[in-house]
């Protein structure tokens, strides 16, 4: 073998063995799955079957806190809450079989509680069917969940709540099958330890919480079984503090089948809380809107409206929804959602054109400045006739409302409240809604609109309708927005922060903080209308 070969093999070699402390150095520094992973609320991920609008940014409105696995646990990384509440979950990646036993205990690690009664602050621990889940949502993977709200100083009540199934998957209404007291020990630092244990004893599930046998145990082995016999189900735990700007956030100290078998969760994983997109941007210059031209433009060129309560929003050709009612009591909210700020005094006038619509009464709802949702107070009824009709049918109707006296502060949402009490008559379309300087700048723009699509911007002259006689509608219920964990809107859209914590300005007194289970009932009054065949 001549000189050159053995100098190339001599080479060959010294190269191959410098490659392997490389190789295996970059395989022992892979990230190591962990079992656990953390979300924010259900409503707040995309719908995959959904196309948003051009630009339109998918829903974000509670920050998804981030995680770490550290030598006490699996431990919660907290998401800025500036200008919004605390709402967060920890849960498992993948389904756990529960009827091989469960044994879990967490520390509190920080928990802004503001030493009310504790209705709409809590803990909550869920069995789910699914993986992406809200505590009290309508449309949740049904499962057992123990609520604890807090009352301080470690002392908690404990309620188990089942779900109604309305199907083998998703649960309903919460119904209560017991409540029992406890309090949660602490720890040197004065943090507070939760203890879940759940047991199958080949006939039922015995379920703990802090050493306190759950009551129910019965009828809830009943309800697990329905949801899933063979006992997988997410695990997780869910923290909601009605705290602006608060924090939540939490250690799993171990986790097993049993207390003895129990350990530290480890894994080299980890993740990062999302940015906060909840920060409300500055008020907005009016001199940067044209005369003539709305401050915020809902169309489905600009918003990706998602539905209502008991209402479908479709997306037609000519860029308008096409609205279809499946229960006589419908509404619909246009939330700005962070995307843009402008004051109700630079633009008080609320426009909105509606095309083949029947409607018997309806209310409008606002709210600005410090009011974040549709309050009592802040209320209009809302009449077709109060507008402008137009076309050769009168098919189309832009109805101006003017709230100059109403309000001032950031606008916050506009909901409008309608009665489809004619089940023949559910059908309608909503071109476009928008904010305006005055009543002469919006209905100016709703005609250059209707001659954008090649119909004439001249109202018609003569009245197209018949009033019927002026009736009381009955109270509208306010089910919009409660806090997260109660019952939630059925439209899955942005739901306004329950942050009421003192009133608007000028009309908009008297405010009911809508974090509170207690619906709100509308005080507004209605004129039964009919359109004429």
């Amino acid at each position: 073998m001549n000189t050159k070969r053995i100098l190339a093999l001599i080479i060959c070699a010294v190269m191959l063995l410098t490659m392997i402390p490389v190789v295996v150095l970059t395989t022992g520094a892979a990230d190591v799955e962990g079992d656990w992973t953390t979300y924010r609320a259900a409503g707040d991920y995309d719908d995959p079957d959904e196309t948003l609008a051009e630009g339109e940014e998918p829903p974000v409105y509670k920050p998804e806190a981030g995680y770490e696995y550290t030598n006490e646990g699996f431990s919660i990384i907290p998401a800025d809450y500036t200008d919004t509440t605390p709402f967060m979950t920890v849960q498992t990646k993948l389904p756990q079989s529960i009827k091989d036993g469960v044994y879990l205990q967490f520390r509190i690690d920080d928990y802004s509680y503001d030493g009310g009664t504790g209705a709409d602050q809590w803990i909550c621990l869920n069995l789910n069917t699914e993986e992406k889940v809200t505590p009290g949502s309508t449309n949740y993977g049904g499962g057992w969940l123990t609520l604890i709200r807090g009352i301080g100083n470690g002392a908690c009540t404990i309620l188990p709540h089942l779900t109604d199934p309305a199907t083998e998957e998703f649960g309903g209404t919460f119904k209560n099958i017991g409540t029992v007291s406890g309090t949660a020990p602490f720890d040197e630092d004065g943090r507070e330890i939760y203890t879940l244990k759940i047991e199958w004893t080949g006939s039922e599930y015995v379920i703990t919480v802090n050493d306190v046998v759950q009551p129910g145990g019965a009828e809830a082995t009943a309800h697990l079984e329905k949801l899933n016999a063979n006992g997988e189900f997410y695990l997780g735990i869910t923290m909601q503090a009605m705290v602006k700007n608060g924090t939540a956030a939490l250690t799993i100290l171990k986790y097993g089948t049993s207390e003895a078998t129990a350990t530290v969760p480890v894994g080299s994983d980890s993740k990062q809380p999302e940015e906060n997109d909840m920060t409300i941007a500055p008020i907005e210059d009016p001199s940067t809107i044209e005369i003539n031209k709305p401050a915020m433009l809902w169309s489905p060129e600009t918003v990706n409206i998602k539905g209502g309560n008991n209402c479908t929003f479709t997306v037609l050709g000519d860029n308008t929804w096409r609205v279809n009612a499946t229960e006589a009591a419908v509404f619909f909210s246009m939330n700005p959602k962070r995307k843009w700020s402008y004051d109700g005094a630079d633009f008080p006038v609320f426009g909105i054109m509606l095309r083949n619509i029947w409607v018997d009464s309806g209310t409008l709802w606002y709210a600005a400045g410090e009011v974040m949702s549709a309050q009592n107070d802040c209320t209009l009824p809302f009449s077709i006739y109060d507008g402008q009709f137009y076309g050769e049918d009168e098919e189309y109707v832009f109805v101006p409302v003017d709230m100059t006296e109403l309000w001032e502060g950031r606008i916050n949402s506009i909901r409008l409240d309608l009665a489809m009490d004619d089940p023949e008559n559910r059908e309608f379309d909503l071109c476009f809604a928008g904010m305006f300087r005055s009543e002469d700048e919006a209905y100016a723009y709703a005609a250059t609109w209707l001659e954008g699509i090649g119909l004439s911007g001249d109202p018609v002259t003569e009245a197209p309708v018949t009033k019927a006689p002026e009736t009381e509608a009955p109270a509208v219920q306010d089910t919009e927005a409660p806090a997260e964990g109660t019952q939630a809107p059925a439209d899955g859209t942005q739901a306004p922060d329950a942050e009421t914590d003192a009133p608007a300005k000028k009309g908009c007194g008297g405010v009911i903080g809508m974090g509170a289970v207690a619906v709100v009932a509308a005080a507004a009054a209605a004129i039964a209308l009919k359109k004429k065949d």
